[in-house]
């Protein structure tokens, strides 16, 4: 149920950033960047990074949608369902994966306890530094996005998950990105 008066009729995320579209146009480029720009992690890897964050934090609309969005990019549902749980089963994740999660669930949970091992430790387990770099970022960025959508009390249905999913899975964050520049004109 929406926290905030004007959010009753909110069905998403979009909708929060479309009413000030002068404030969040540059978040969205960032979120574009972050999630679909160039980097060694792949689109559905990022998305699988927010899909761990927003369980950790628990953020169903973030987790609904992020879960309809790897569900769209063909995602092995073995692979969806360990993330959903939590448990992170490492016969549905590879342990190059796990790793750079188990480091995600870190920064969400305890990011002062970050030290220079848990850098070693992914650098031992396949990662290079801008793909950690990459990988922080979109930690970074859904620790944000879920506060923001659980403060205005978005919740969001499986309809609109499954549309925002195929959108997200086909053309990234640029349709959102692009409708709040040219309000943001």
């Amino acid at each position: 149920m929406p926290h905030l008066s004007y959010a009753k009729d909110y069905r998403g995320v979009a909708d929060v950033f479309l009413r000030a579209p002068a404030r969040y146009a540059p978040l969205m480029q960032f979120i574009e960047s972050v999630m679909t720009g160039p980097s060694a992690l792949s689109a559905a890897e990022r998305e699988m990074i927010a899909t761990h964050v927003s369980r950790l934090n628990g953020c169903a609309f973030c987790l609904g949608a992020h879960k309809a969005t790897l569900l769209a990019m063909d995602v092995d549902l073995a692979t969806i369902e360990s993330l959903e749980s939590g448990g992170l089963d490492a016969s549905a994740l590879d342990g190059k994966l796990l790793a750079l999660l188990a480091f995600a669930g870190k920064l969400t949970k305890t990011p002062g306890a970050i030290a220079e091992s848990d850098i070693d430790s992914l650098k031992e387990a396949g990662w290079d530094e801008q793909s950690i770099e990459d990988a922080t970022n979109v930690v970074a960025l859904f620790n944000y996005v879920n506060r923001l959508v659980d403060a205005v009390g978005i919740e969001g249905d499986e309809d609109y998950f499954r549309q925002i999913g195929r959108t997200l899975a086909t053309r990234g964050y640029a349709p959102l990105t692009e409708s709040l520049l040219q309000k943001a004109g």
